[in-house]
């Protein structure tokens, strides 16, 4: 026994109830950390990489940042390669821990305390949605002119009150990257400018002619200057050295006027 009560009277009674309350709370401990998150495989993993990511992204001391624990039903399996970390929404309360053996992904959340005692607010469902939004279907690279194929949609819960996120593949025509893109993530507004259609120095197909003149040719002209859809720019004739200004209408296409 881990009690044994050596005396009688009122002393005896406060010993029995002071033993049973350390029986009890050495029960509820064990219970506890049997339900806690260390007891799934490949938490730790994932704790350790969610707080090493945090610090080197943000340069901050491991003192002061805290992942806080998942739901004690939420399995982990171990991964069988190096887990990537990301956030990939712009939310700096949470990390994305992806798997690619077996393939798993899970969020957790951050909290780091500042020297005068500040805290990210720790994301909750209340302020988040379900919302449909376009993804990279593959790696690409800043500069890239969006083609079709290199998104699709997808239905990924964000912060209610994001809303930044390309909803209408009309707004992806005639534009390009300005930043590097991994593979699904989601495509915000600011990711996208206009493309260039033509740069400065490219040989260029120039239509002069059209509907209700009768004729039609092209040239090649050379361009001096860097031109997006529908912007006015100076061209070279260089057999004649002379100069012509065209309508831009599509990658190294003008129309002159």
């Amino acid at each position: 026994m881990l009690c044994r009560t050596l005396r009688t009277g009122k002393k005896t009674r406060l010993m029995a109830l002071g033993c049973a309350t350390a029986l009890l709370g050495t029960v509820w401990h064990q219970a506890d950390a049997q339900n806690t998150p260390s007891a799934n495989p490949g938490w730790l993993a994932v704790e350790q990489g969610a707080k090493q990511f945090v610090m080197d992204t943000h340069k901050l001391d491991g003192a002061v940042v805290t992942i806080q624990p998942m739901d004690s039903r939420i399995k982990i399996d171990t991964c069988a390669q190096d887990i990537v970390f990301d956030q990939p929404y712009g939310n700096k309360q949470s990390v994305r821990a992806r798997c690619a053996q077996p393939a798993w992904q899970h969020f957790v959340m951050v909290q780091v305390k500042t020297g005068l005692g500040a805290q990210l607010a720790t994301a909750t469902q209340t302020n988040s949605v379900n919302k449909l939004v376009w993804v990279s279907t593959q790696a690409i690279k800043r500069g890239t002119t969006v083609q079709p194929g290199m998104f699709k949609t997808a239905e990924i819960s964000v912060p209610a009150h994001e809303t930044r996120f390309v909803s209408d593949e009309k707004d992806m025509a005639n534009t390009e990257l300005l930043r590097d893109m991994p593979a699904n993530t989601p495509l915000k507004m600011q990711d996208l400018k206009p493309a260039t259609m033509v740069r400065r120095g490219q040989q260029v197909t120039v239509a002069v002619g059209g509907e209700g003149k009768g004729f039609l040719i092209t040239v090649k002209a050379e361009a001096q200057q860097d031109g997006l859809l529908g912007e006015q720019i100076r061209l070279k004739n260089p057999e004649s050295g002379r100069s012509l200004t065209a309508v831009v209408t599509g990658v190294n296409m003008a129309r002159g006027l």
